[in-house]
């Protein structure tokens, strides 16, 4: 039976959200060996120039950018977002906004998706990215999966850390220097593994049934292979039983109720 096919979607200006996104990968593929797993990166808005004044980080090449199109061939989807002003970065507000002949077709209903949130500062959008963002995911009819508080590091006050119970995260510090600590990776690994099997249990489950559905799969074999093909001499047995069961008769069919009457008034 096949596995999930999850794509994980980034923007990095500063690599924080590419590790956060890589790590998702690699736990993903860890947790499922079945499931196909690819990396992709948003369409960049921003011009060579202003990038380079910014001291963004190398685009990386050899990522494929992702086209609304593309969204089509996924069960599910793990957003990486960076954040402005508590939500998600414009660059990802361009490639929603991209998506509206999909929306028109409903193409994207019934997927599901989750967030990973990237910060300047503990207060700076680690849930707000993720609440600003479905509604996107409403209009499609995707589902969103949360991680809850199946991390135990979520109630921890030893060290700082990003993350809420709507996704993991990682806090980069107003000037972008501080990168992903363990814990918030080992966060991304939980998370992301939760996602994987939620999706896993519903890819899995729509193919069984899909399979049940198919002509004869839930009937007995002697009576598929029968409808198959009726004069085969091998499964005549099932016919004539069937037919032997029409013509006695119940004795609650209209002749066996007639009977009765006949004999109660003679």
């Amino acid at each position: 039976m096949a596995g999930p096919k999850i794509a994980v979607i980034f923007y990095s200006l500063y690599s924080h959200c590419l590790t956060l996104a890589e790590k998702a990968v690699k736990s993903i593929t860890e947790a499922d060996s079945t499931a196909e797993v690819k990396l992709f990166q948003v369409p960049e808005t921003l011009s060579k120039e202003i990038l380079e004044k910014m001291h963004a980080a190398p685009r990386r090449e050899d990522i494929p950018v992702i086209t609304p199109d593309e969204l089509t061939n996924w069960d599910a989807y793990v957003f990486v977002i960076p954040t402005r002003y508590g939500r998600a970065v414009s660059q990802f507000s361009s490639f929603f906004d991209a998506t509206g002949g999909l929306w028109m077709k409903q193409s994207l209903a019934g997927k599901y998706a989750t967030v990973i949130a990237s910060t300047g500062t503990q207060n700076g959008g680690q849930e707000t990215t993720t609440l600003t963002t479905l509604p996107f995911f409403t209009h499609h009819g995707i589902v969103y999966v949360p991680v809850g508080y199946l991390d135990a590091n979520m109630t921890q006050f030893n060290e700082i850390k990003g993350g809420s119970p709507w996704g993991s995260g990682t806090l980069a510090a107003s000037d972008g220097s501080r990168q992903p600590s363990e814990m918030e990776l080992n966060s991304v690994a939980i998370h992301t593994k939760h996602f994987a099997s939620i999706v896993a249990q519903t890819t899995r489950g729509a193919q069984r049934l899909a399979k049940e559905k198919e002509p004869g799969a839930s009937l007995p074999k002697a009576v598929a292979e029968h409808q198959k093909d009726p004069t085969n001499a091998s499964t005549s047995s099932v016919e004539s039983t069937d037919s032997k069961k029409k013509k006695k008769g119940s004795r609650f069919s209209v002749h066996g109720i007639t009977k009765g009457v006949k004999k109660l008034f003679t």
